[in-house]
Protein backbone atom coordinates (compact mmCIF):
# COMPACT_ATOMS: atom_id res chain seq x y z
CA UNK A 1 0.00 0.00 0.00
CA UNK A 2 1.99 2.97 -1.24
CA UNK A 3 1.89 6.58 -0.13
CA UNK A 4 0.07 8.98 -2.44
CA UNK A 5 1.39 12.55 -2.52
CA UNK A 6 -1.97 13.83 -3.71
CA UNK A 7 -3.61 12.58 -0.58
CA UNK A 8 -0.90 14.17 1.54
CA UNK A 9 -1.49 17.55 -0.08
CA UNK A 10 -5.24 17.20 0.29
CA UNK A 11 -4.86 16.40 3.98
CA UNK A 12 -7.86 17.36 6.04
CA UNK A 13 -9.77 18.52 2.95
CA UNK A 14 -10.61 14.88 2.33
CA UNK A 15 -12.91 15.12 5.33
CA UNK A 16 -14.84 18.20 4.21
CA UNK A 17 -18.60 17.67 4.23
CA UNK A 18 -18.55 14.34 6.07
CA UNK A 19 -20.66 14.07 9.28
CA UNK A 20 -18.22 13.73 12.16
CA UNK A 21 -18.66 12.34 15.69
CA UNK A 22 -16.11 13.68 18.20
CA UNK A 23 -15.82 14.12 21.95
CA UNK A 24 -16.53 17.82 21.45
CA UNK A 25 -19.73 17.22 19.51
CA UNK A 26 -21.11 14.21 21.41
CA UNK A 27 -19.41 14.36 24.81
CA UNK A 28 -16.34 12.59 26.21
CA UNK A 29 -17.94 10.31 28.80
CA UNK A 30 -19.53 6.87 28.66
CA UNK A 31 -22.80 6.14 30.47
CA UNK A 32 -21.05 4.87 33.61
CA UNK A 33 -18.97 8.04 33.80
CA UNK A 34 -22.04 10.18 33.20
CA UNK A 35 -23.82 8.40 36.06
CA UNK A 36 -20.84 8.95 38.38
CA UNK A 37 -20.62 12.62 37.43
CA UNK A 38 -24.35 13.09 38.05
CA UNK A 39 -24.05 11.46 41.48
CA UNK A 40 -21.15 13.73 42.33
CA UNK A 41 -23.02 16.83 41.19
CA UNK A 42 -26.17 15.90 43.14
CA UNK A 43 -24.73 14.50 46.35
CA UNK A 44 -20.99 15.09 46.23
CA UNK A 45 -20.31 11.34 45.89
CA UNK A 46 -16.76 10.57 44.76
CA UNK A 47 -16.45 6.87 45.73
CA UNK A 48 -18.76 3.96 46.46
CA UNK A 49 -21.15 4.78 43.64
CA UNK A 50 -22.53 1.24 43.45
CA UNK A 51 -23.57 1.24 47.12
CA UNK A 52 -24.91 4.77 46.95
CA UNK A 53 -27.00 3.95 43.90
CA UNK A 54 -28.17 0.67 45.48
CA UNK A 55 -27.25 -1.58 42.58
CA UNK A 56 -28.21 -5.22 43.09
CA UNK A 57 -25.64 -7.97 42.42
CA UNK A 58 -27.56 -8.86 39.26
CA UNK A 59 -27.40 -5.26 38.05
CA UNK A 60 -23.67 -5.11 38.72
CA UNK A 61 -23.12 -8.25 36.62
CA UNK A 62 -25.17 -6.68 33.83
CA UNK A 63 -23.17 -3.46 34.04
CA UNK A 64 -19.91 -5.37 33.88
CA UNK A 65 -20.78 -7.38 30.78
CA UNK A 66 -22.85 -4.91 28.79
CA UNK A 67 -20.41 -2.85 26.79
CA UNK A 68 -22.99 -0.24 25.82
CA UNK A 69 -22.51 1.28 29.28
CA UNK A 70 -18.75 1.54 28.80
CA UNK A 71 -18.52 2.87 25.25
CA UNK A 72 -17.79 6.56 24.85
CA UNK A 73 -20.08 8.37 22.38
CA UNK A 74 -17.34 8.39 19.74
CA UNK A 75 -17.15 4.58 20.02
CA UNK A 76 -20.85 4.04 19.24
CA UNK A 77 -22.00 3.87 15.60
CA UNK A 78 -24.98 6.06 14.71
CA UNK A 79 -28.45 4.61 14.23
CA UNK A 80 -28.28 4.94 10.45
CA UNK A 81 -25.18 4.69 8.29
CA UNK A 82 -23.73 2.81 5.36
CA UNK A 83 -20.11 3.21 6.49
CA UNK A 84 -19.06 4.09 10.01
CA UNK A 85 -15.39 5.09 9.87
CA UNK A 86 -13.75 5.24 13.31
CA UNK A 87 -10.43 6.98 12.69
CA UNK A 88 -8.43 7.41 15.89
CA UNK A 89 -5.04 7.29 17.52
CA UNK A 90 -3.49 4.29 19.22
CA UNK A 91 -5.24 3.24 22.41
CA UNK A 92 -8.49 5.09 21.66
CA UNK A 93 -10.54 1.90 21.87
CA UNK A 94 -11.07 1.28 18.15
CA UNK A 95 -10.93 -2.51 18.48
CA UNK A 96 -13.34 -2.37 21.41
CA UNK A 97 -15.72 -0.26 19.35
CA UNK A 98 -15.55 -2.61 16.37
CA UNK A 99 -16.03 -5.74 18.47
CA UNK A 100 -18.99 -4.17 20.30
CA UNK A 101 -20.57 -3.13 17.00
CA UNK A 102 -20.37 -6.71 15.70
CA UNK A 103 -21.88 -8.14 18.89
CA UNK A 104 -24.70 -5.61 18.86
CA UNK A 105 -25.50 -6.37 15.22
CA UNK A 106 -25.49 -10.11 15.88
CA UNK A 107 -27.77 -9.67 18.88
CA UNK A 108 -30.19 -7.44 16.97
CA UNK A 109 -30.47 -9.64 13.88
CA UNK A 110 -30.61 -13.47 13.94
CA UNK A 111 -30.20 -13.47 10.16
CA UNK A 112 -27.02 -11.37 10.25
CA UNK A 113 -24.13 -12.65 8.17
CA UNK A 114 -21.06 -10.72 9.27
CA UNK A 115 -17.57 -10.56 7.75
CA UNK A 116 -14.57 -9.75 9.94
CA UNK A 117 -11.55 -8.47 7.98
CA UNK A 118 -8.06 -7.83 9.34
CA UNK A 119 -4.46 -7.73 8.09
CA UNK A 120 -3.81 -11.49 8.52
CA UNK A 121 -5.51 -14.58 9.94
CA UNK A 122 -3.30 -14.48 13.03
CA UNK A 123 -3.90 -10.75 13.58
CA UNK A 124 -7.67 -11.26 13.34
CA UNK A 125 -7.61 -14.01 15.96
CA UNK A 126 -5.07 -12.26 18.18
CA UNK A 127 -6.80 -8.89 18.18
CA UNK A 128 -10.32 -8.84 16.79
CA UNK A 129 -11.40 -12.13 18.36
CA UNK A 130 -9.23 -13.04 21.34
CA UNK A 131 -7.51 -9.74 22.17
CA UNK A 132 -8.14 -7.73 25.32
CA UNK A 133 -10.91 -5.87 23.48
CA UNK A 134 -11.85 -8.65 21.06
CA UNK A 135 -15.27 -10.14 20.40
CA UNK A 136 -14.73 -13.25 22.53
CA UNK A 137 -13.27 -11.23 25.40
CA UNK A 138 -16.09 -8.71 25.74
CA UNK A 139 -19.01 -11.02 24.90
CA UNK A 140 -21.49 -11.52 27.72
CA UNK A 141 -21.88 -15.13 28.97
CA UNK A 142 -25.55 -15.10 27.99
CA UNK A 143 -24.73 -14.20 24.39
CA UNK A 144 -21.43 -15.95 23.72
CA UNK A 145 -20.74 -17.28 20.22
CA UNK A 146 -19.71 -20.80 19.38
CA UNK A 147 -16.27 -20.74 17.75
CA UNK A 148 -15.75 -23.00 14.74
CA UNK A 149 -12.06 -22.38 14.14
CA UNK A 150 -11.70 -24.86 11.29
CA UNK A 151 -14.44 -23.02 9.39
CA UNK A 152 -13.32 -19.60 10.68
CA UNK A 153 -16.82 -18.92 11.88
CA UNK A 154 -18.65 -17.58 14.94
CA UNK A 155 -22.24 -18.70 15.57
CA UNK A 156 -24.32 -16.88 18.17
CA UNK A 157 -27.16 -18.47 20.18
CA UNK A 158 -29.81 -16.70 18.09
CA UNK A 159 -28.39 -17.94 14.77
CA UNK A 160 -26.38 -14.88 13.69
CA UNK A 161 -23.05 -15.79 12.11
CA UNK A 162 -19.68 -14.20 11.39
CA UNK A 163 -16.74 -15.41 9.33
CA UNK A 164 -13.25 -13.93 9.11
CA UNK A 165 -10.91 -13.37 6.17
CA UNK A 166 -7.51 -11.64 5.93
CA UNK A 167 -7.10 -8.68 3.60
CA UNK A 168 -4.48 -10.38 1.47
CA UNK A 169 -6.23 -11.41 -1.73
CA UNK A 170 -9.34 -9.78 -3.14
CA UNK A 171 -10.24 -12.99 -4.97
CA UNK A 172 -10.83 -14.76 -1.64
CA UNK A 173 -13.87 -12.52 -1.06
CA UNK A 174 -15.61 -13.37 -4.32
CA UNK A 175 -18.80 -15.41 -4.22
CA UNK A 176 -19.76 -14.33 -0.69
CA UNK A 177 -22.59 -12.13 0.58
CA UNK A 178 -22.69 -10.27 3.88
CA UNK A 179 -25.03 -7.93 5.72
CA UNK A 180 -22.34 -6.35 7.90
CA UNK A 181 -18.55 -5.99 7.68
CA UNK A 182 -15.98 -5.01 10.28
CA UNK A 183 -12.71 -3.97 8.60
CA UNK A 184 -9.92 -3.39 11.11
CA UNK A 185 -6.64 -1.52 10.55
CA UNK A 186 -6.74 -1.14 6.74
CA UNK A 187 -3.64 1.01 7.26
CA UNK A 188 -1.80 -2.30 7.81
CA UNK A 189 -3.31 -4.25 4.90
CA UNK A 190 -0.72 -5.61 2.49
CA UNK A 191 -0.80 -6.14 -1.24
CA UNK A 192 -3.53 -4.46 -3.27
CA UNK A 193 -5.50 -3.04 -0.34
CA UNK A 194 -7.72 -0.94 -2.61
CA UNK A 195 -8.84 -4.06 -4.50
CA UNK A 196 -9.66 -5.77 -1.19
CA UNK A 197 -11.70 -2.78 -0.05
CA UNK A 198 -13.60 -2.65 -3.33
CA UNK A 199 -14.36 -6.36 -3.11
CA UNK A 200 -15.62 -5.86 0.45
CA UNK A 201 -18.03 -3.32 -0.97
CA UNK A 202 -19.19 -5.78 -3.61
CA UNK A 203 -19.90 -8.61 -1.14
CA UNK A 204 -21.53 -6.24 1.37
CA UNK A 205 -24.90 -6.61 -0.38
CA UNK A 206 -27.09 -9.02 1.61
CA UNK A 207 -30.21 -7.79 3.43
CA UNK A 208 -32.32 -9.44 6.13
CA UNK A 209 -35.96 -9.23 7.21
CA UNK A 210 -35.02 -6.78 9.97
CA UNK A 211 -32.95 -4.61 7.66
CA UNK A 212 -35.74 -4.35 5.10
CA UNK A 213 -38.30 -3.54 7.78
CA UNK A 214 -36.12 -0.80 9.29
CA UNK A 215 -34.78 0.54 6.01
CA UNK A 216 -31.18 -0.41 6.88
CA UNK A 217 -28.62 -0.93 4.10
CA UNK A 218 -25.77 -3.44 4.27
CA UNK A 219 -23.21 -1.69 6.47
CA UNK A 220 -19.47 -1.54 7.02
CA UNK A 221 -17.56 -0.54 10.15
CA UNK A 222 -13.95 0.57 9.63
CA UNK A 223 -11.64 0.99 12.62
CA UNK A 224 -8.14 2.27 11.96
CA UNK A 225 -5.32 4.68 12.59
CA UNK A 226 -5.26 7.23 9.73
CA UNK A 227 -2.71 7.35 6.94
CA UNK A 228 -2.56 9.52 3.81
CA UNK A 229 -2.68 6.70 1.25
CA UNK A 230 -4.50 5.76 -1.94
CA UNK A 231 -6.71 3.44 0.12
CA UNK A 232 -7.82 6.26 2.42
CA UNK A 233 -8.67 8.40 -0.60
CA UNK A 234 -10.83 5.53 -1.84
CA UNK A 235 -12.58 4.98 1.48
CA UNK A 236 -13.20 8.63 2.27
CA UNK A 237 -14.30 9.31 -1.28
CA UNK A 238 -17.12 6.79 -0.92
CA UNK A 239 -19.43 9.42 0.62
CA UNK A 240 -22.87 7.76 0.46
CA UNK A 241 -23.98 7.08 4.05
CA UNK A 242 -20.48 7.78 5.40
CA UNK A 243 -20.20 8.89 9.05
CA UNK A 244 -16.79 9.60 10.53
CA UNK A 245 -15.78 9.24 14.19
CA UNK A 246 -12.51 10.82 15.31
CA UNK A 247 -10.69 10.34 18.60
CA UNK A 248 -7.26 10.86 20.14
CA UNK A 249 -5.36 8.68 22.56
CA UNK A 250 -5.73 11.37 25.24
CA UNK A 251 -9.49 10.76 25.35
CA UNK A 252 -8.99 7.25 26.69
CA UNK A 253 -6.37 7.87 29.39
CA UNK A 254 -8.54 6.22 32.06
CA UNK A 255 -7.81 2.86 30.42
CA UNK A 256 -4.13 3.43 29.66
CA UNK A 257 -1.04 2.93 31.78
CA UNK A 258 0.62 6.07 33.24
CA UNK A 259 3.94 5.36 31.53
CA UNK A 260 2.13 5.04 28.22
CA UNK A 261 0.51 8.44 28.78
CA UNK A 262 3.96 9.93 29.37
CA UNK A 263 5.17 8.38 26.13
CA UNK A 264 2.17 9.71 24.16
CA UNK A 265 2.59 13.24 25.50
CA UNK A 266 6.29 13.12 24.65
CA UNK A 267 5.83 12.17 20.99
CA UNK A 268 2.35 13.42 20.06
CA UNK A 269 3.62 16.64 18.47
CA UNK A 270 5.89 14.84 16.02
CA UNK A 271 4.48 14.15 12.52
CA UNK A 272 4.11 10.44 13.21
CA UNK A 273 2.80 11.15 16.70
CA UNK A 274 0.03 13.37 15.37
CA UNK A 275 -1.11 10.52 13.17
CA UNK A 276 -0.55 7.68 15.61
CA UNK A 277 -2.02 9.32 18.72
CA UNK A 278 -4.01 12.40 17.75
CA UNK A 279 -5.74 10.59 14.90
CA UNK A 280 -4.89 13.31 12.37
CA UNK A 281 -4.87 12.47 8.69
CA UNK A 282 -2.58 15.28 7.64
CA UNK A 283 1.09 15.11 8.56
CA UNK A 284 4.55 15.70 7.17
CA UNK A 285 5.32 13.16 4.49
CA UNK A 286 9.05 13.82 4.18
CA UNK A 287 10.22 10.53 2.62
CA UNK A 288 13.43 10.66 4.66
CA UNK A 289 11.94 9.44 7.91
CA UNK A 290 14.77 10.53 10.23
CA UNK A 291 15.50 13.88 8.59
CA UNK A 292 13.77 15.80 11.38
CA UNK A 293 15.77 14.17 14.18
CA UNK A 294 18.26 16.45 15.90
CA UNK A 295 20.81 13.86 17.00
CA UNK A 296 23.03 16.54 18.53
CA UNK A 297 20.27 17.56 20.94
CA UNK A 298 20.10 14.07 22.45
CA UNK A 299 23.72 13.04 21.89
CA UNK A 300 25.66 11.87 24.95
CA UNK A 301 29.35 12.00 25.60
CA UNK A 302 30.61 8.40 26.05
CA UNK A 303 32.18 9.45 29.35
CA UNK A 304 28.74 10.50 30.66
CA UNK A 305 26.81 7.50 29.32
CA UNK A 306 25.06 5.15 31.77
CA UNK A 307 27.17 2.37 33.22
CA UNK A 308 24.30 -0.12 33.29
CA UNK A 309 21.38 -0.88 30.95
CA UNK A 310 18.21 -2.90 31.38
CA UNK A 311 19.07 -4.70 28.15
CA UNK A 312 21.84 -4.82 25.58
CA UNK A 313 20.89 -5.83 22.04
CA UNK A 314 23.30 -6.54 19.19
CA UNK A 315 21.13 -6.16 16.11
CA UNK A 316 22.34 -7.86 12.94
CA UNK A 317 21.09 -7.17 9.40
CA UNK A 318 23.22 -9.55 7.32
CA UNK A 319 23.75 -9.17 3.58
CA UNK A 320 21.56 -11.95 2.21
CA UNK A 321 19.28 -12.32 -0.79
CA UNK A 322 18.75 -8.94 -2.44
CA UNK A 323 21.71 -7.48 -0.53
CA UNK A 324 24.12 -10.13 -1.71
CA UNK A 325 25.93 -7.86 -4.14
CA UNK A 326 26.66 -5.29 -1.48
CA UNK A 327 28.19 -7.64 1.09
CA UNK A 328 27.46 -5.02 3.76
CA UNK A 329 26.34 -6.41 7.10
CA UNK A 330 24.58 -4.06 9.51
CA UNK A 331 25.60 -4.59 13.14
CA UNK A 332 24.34 -2.01 15.64
CA UNK A 333 24.58 -2.26 19.43
CA UNK A 334 21.80 -0.68 21.49
CA UNK A 335 21.34 -0.23 25.22
CA UNK A 336 17.84 0.20 26.66
CA UNK A 337 17.33 1.82 30.04
CA UNK A 338 14.29 3.00 32.01
CA UNK A 339 15.01 6.57 33.07
CA UNK A 340 13.58 8.88 35.73
CA UNK A 341 10.93 10.22 33.33
CA UNK A 342 9.28 6.77 33.36
CA UNK A 343 10.20 6.05 29.73
CA UNK A 344 12.60 3.64 28.11
CA UNK A 345 15.53 5.51 26.57
CA UNK A 346 17.64 3.95 23.83
CA UNK A 347 21.40 4.42 23.65
CA UNK A 348 23.24 3.71 20.40
CA UNK A 349 26.50 2.31 21.73
CA UNK A 350 28.32 1.01 18.66
CA UNK A 351 28.02 0.69 14.90
CA UNK A 352 30.06 -2.39 14.07
CA UNK A 353 28.74 -2.77 10.51
CA UNK A 354 31.27 -4.12 8.05
CA UNK A 355 31.68 -5.27 4.48
CA UNK A 356 32.89 -8.83 3.98
CA UNK A 357 32.10 -11.83 1.77
CA UNK A 358 32.82 -14.23 4.64
CA UNK A 359 29.85 -14.97 6.99
CA UNK A 360 32.18 -16.07 9.77
CA UNK A 361 33.76 -12.61 9.82
CA UNK A 362 30.53 -10.72 10.58
CA UNK A 363 29.47 -13.46 13.02
CA UNK A 364 32.71 -12.99 14.96
CA UNK A 365 32.19 -9.23 14.92
CA UNK A 366 28.65 -9.59 16.33
CA UNK A 367 29.88 -11.95 19.05
CA UNK A 368 32.77 -9.61 19.83
CA UNK A 369 30.31 -6.72 20.24
CA UNK A 370 28.05 -8.81 22.48
CA UNK A 371 30.94 -9.85 24.71
CA UNK A 372 32.18 -6.27 24.93
CA UNK A 373 28.84 -4.81 25.98
CA UNK A 374 27.07 -7.55 27.97
CA UNK A 375 28.96 -6.62 31.18
CA UNK A 376 26.94 -3.38 31.07
CA UNK A 377 23.60 -5.25 31.04
CA UNK A 378 21.59 -5.97 34.15
CA UNK A 379 21.53 -9.55 35.32
CA UNK A 380 18.51 -11.73 34.82
CA UNK A 381 17.08 -13.97 37.56
CA UNK A 382 19.45 -16.75 36.47
CA UNK A 383 22.44 -14.47 36.98
CA UNK A 384 23.19 -14.08 33.28
CA UNK A 385 23.35 -10.67 31.61
CA UNK A 386 20.19 -9.51 29.83
CA UNK A 387 21.91 -9.27 26.46
CA UNK A 388 21.43 -11.02 23.13
CA UNK A 389 21.94 -10.97 19.38
CA UNK A 390 18.87 -10.14 17.29
CA UNK A 391 18.09 -10.79 13.63
CA UNK A 392 15.01 -10.73 11.42
CA UNK A 393 13.95 -14.29 10.53
CA UNK A 394 12.53 -13.42 7.08
CA UNK A 395 15.88 -12.64 5.53
CA UNK A 396 18.56 -14.56 7.30
CA UNK A 397 17.33 -15.26 10.82
CA UNK A 398 18.01 -19.00 10.67
CA UNK A 399 21.21 -18.32 8.78
CA UNK A 400 22.30 -15.91 11.52
CA UNK A 401 21.71 -18.57 14.15
CA UNK A 402 23.60 -21.28 12.31
CA UNK A 403 26.44 -18.96 11.34
CA UNK A 404 26.89 -17.69 14.89
CA UNK A 405 26.57 -21.24 16.21
CA UNK A 406 29.65 -22.25 14.25
CA UNK A 407 31.64 -19.57 16.09
CA UNK A 408 30.31 -19.58 19.64
CA UNK A 409 27.19 -20.43 21.64
CA UNK A 410 25.46 -17.15 22.53
CA UNK A 411 21.90 -15.96 23.04
CA UNK A 412 20.03 -15.30 19.81
CA UNK A 413 16.54 -13.90 19.23
CA UNK A 414 14.75 -13.67 15.91
CA UNK A 415 11.46 -12.14 14.81
CA UNK A 416 9.50 -12.55 11.59
CA UNK A 417 8.72 -9.23 9.92
CA UNK A 418 5.01 -8.58 9.43
CA UNK A 419 5.56 -5.00 8.27
CA UNK A 420 7.76 -3.03 5.90
CA UNK A 421 10.98 -1.22 6.82
CA UNK A 422 9.14 2.09 6.60
CA UNK A 423 6.40 0.90 8.96
CA UNK A 424 9.02 -0.12 11.50
CA UNK A 425 11.00 3.07 11.09
CA UNK A 426 8.09 5.55 11.33
CA UNK A 427 7.36 5.11 15.07
CA UNK A 428 11.10 4.80 15.76
CA UNK A 429 11.68 8.16 14.09
CA UNK A 430 9.00 9.72 16.33
CA UNK A 431 10.69 8.19 19.35
CA UNK A 432 13.98 9.71 18.23
CA UNK A 433 12.42 13.11 17.48
CA UNK A 434 11.07 13.12 21.04
CA UNK A 435 14.65 12.88 22.34
CA UNK A 436 14.36 9.30 23.56
CA UNK A 437 17.10 7.85 21.35
CA UNK A 438 20.65 8.93 22.17
CA UNK A 439 23.76 8.58 20.06
CA UNK A 440 26.56 7.80 22.48
CA UNK A 441 29.38 9.61 20.76
CA UNK A 442 29.27 10.03 16.99
CA UNK A 443 28.31 7.30 14.55
CA UNK A 444 28.81 9.21 11.32
CA UNK A 445 28.08 6.43 8.81
CA UNK A 446 24.94 5.34 10.64
CA UNK A 447 23.71 8.91 11.04
CA UNK A 448 24.39 9.63 7.37
CA UNK A 449 22.40 6.58 6.32
CA UNK A 450 19.53 7.46 8.64
CA UNK A 451 19.39 10.96 7.14
CA UNK A 452 18.65 9.44 3.71
CA UNK A 453 16.57 6.47 4.82
CA UNK A 454 13.08 6.21 3.31
CA UNK A 455 12.35 2.53 3.82
CA UNK A 456 11.05 2.32 0.25
CA UNK A 457 11.73 -0.55 -2.11
CA UNK A 458 15.08 -0.15 -3.78
CA UNK A 459 16.96 0.99 -0.68
CA UNK A 460 18.51 -2.46 -0.34
CA UNK A 461 22.17 -2.25 0.64
CA UNK A 462 21.86 1.37 1.70
CA UNK A 463 19.53 0.33 4.50
CA UNK A 464 21.75 -2.18 6.33
CA UNK A 465 22.72 0.03 9.27
CA UNK A 466 19.32 1.79 9.40
CA UNK A 467 17.29 -1.41 9.55
CA UNK A 468 19.57 -2.96 12.16
CA UNK A 469 19.12 0.24 14.19
CA UNK A 470 15.31 0.35 13.94
CA UNK A 471 14.34 -3.30 14.46
CA UNK A 472 15.08 -3.67 18.21
CA UNK A 473 13.60 -0.29 19.06
CA UNK A 474 10.40 -1.11 17.18
CA UNK A 475 10.17 -4.58 18.69
CA UNK A 476 11.25 -4.10 22.30
CA UNK A 477 10.86 -0.40 23.08
CA UNK A 478 7.99 1.13 21.11
CA UNK A 479 4.78 0.32 23.00
CA UNK A 480 2.93 -2.52 21.33
CA UNK A 481 0.94 -1.50 18.27
CA UNK A 482 -2.04 -3.58 19.34
CA UNK A 483 -3.98 -2.56 22.45
CA UNK A 484 -1.16 -0.13 23.04
CA UNK A 485 -0.81 1.23 26.53
CA UNK A 486 -3.07 -1.25 28.31
CA UNK A 487 -2.25 -1.11 32.01
CA UNK A 488 -1.14 -4.75 32.09
CA UNK A 489 1.31 -4.39 29.18
CA UNK A 490 4.74 -5.77 30.16
CA UNK A 491 7.84 -3.88 29.15
CA UNK A 492 9.45 -5.68 26.26
CA UNK A 493 13.07 -5.77 27.38
CA UNK A 494 12.27 -7.15 30.81
CA UNK A 495 10.04 -9.91 29.51
CA UNK A 496 11.77 -10.85 26.28
CA UNK A 497 11.95 -14.60 25.84
CA UNK A 498 15.54 -15.21 24.98
CA UNK A 499 16.29 -18.25 22.86
CA UNK A 500 19.57 -19.96 23.59
CA UNK A 501 21.56 -20.95 20.51
CA UNK A 502 22.18 -24.59 21.26
CA UNK A 503 25.30 -26.29 20.16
Amino acid sequence: MGTDAGVAKAGESLLDGIPVITADSHGPHNLIQQLALAAHAADGITTGHCNALAFTPQELVLLYHEHRYWLRPVQRPPAHFRTWFFMGGRGTGKTYAGAAAVIDEARADPEARILIVGPTYSEIVKNQLEGTSGILTISAPWFFPKVEKSRRKLVWPNGAQATWLPAKNADKFRGHQYTYIWADEPVAWKGDAVAVYKECRVVNRLTTTRMRAQGLPPRMVITTTPAPTVLFREMLGDREGLVLARSSTLENLANLAPDYEAYVRRVMETPEGRREFMGELRFDLDPALYRGVNWNASRIDPKKAPKEYDAIIVSVDPATGEKKGADMHGIVVLGVRLEADGLDHVYVLQDASLRTPEPEVWAREAIKALEAWEPFAKKRANGKPNAWVFAESNTGGSMVKSTIRTVKKVKVLTERAMQSKAERAAPVSSYAKAGLVHMVGKHEKLEAQLAKFTGQEGGHARDDRADAFAWPIYLYVIPKRRNAGAAWRPRGTEDAVVEEADG
